[in-house]
């Protein structure tokens, strides 16, 4: 994939979620990491260590967004290639998720 068609590809991603704000809905910023304080640190910790991975690999990545159609919010996702990544603390909860996204466990 060229440098064009990345960007694209990240534009097309990017406009797939949104996280509520106020009375609006905006899109969170690229390679930013937010927390969740209903999260626990666990879960938090592993997704900052996912997130710096992608960051030394050059991907770009949104974190804690809301997928417009499902309105399920996403722990990571990573633009590039429009994957999902969820962080669970339980192999139970792990597998509510479907095939198409990663799982990673704290």
């Amino acid at each position: 994939m060229n440098k064009k068609q990345l960007e694209i590809q990240r534009s097309k991603t990017r406009n797939k979620y949104m996280i509520r704000g106020g009375n609006y809905y905006s899109r969170r910023a690229v390679n930013g990491i937010y927390f969740n304080p209903s999260n626990s640190w666990a879960h938090e910790k592993k997704k900052a260590e996912i997130c710096y991975g992608l960051l030394k690999e050059k991907k770009k990545f949104i974190t804690e967004a809301q997928d417009r159609k499902t309105k399920l919010i996403r722990d990571i996702v990573v633009l590039d290639d429009d994957s999902i990544i969820e962080v669970e603390t339980t192999e139970k909860r792990a597998k509510r998720h479907g095939k198409e996204i990663t799982v990673e466990r704290t």
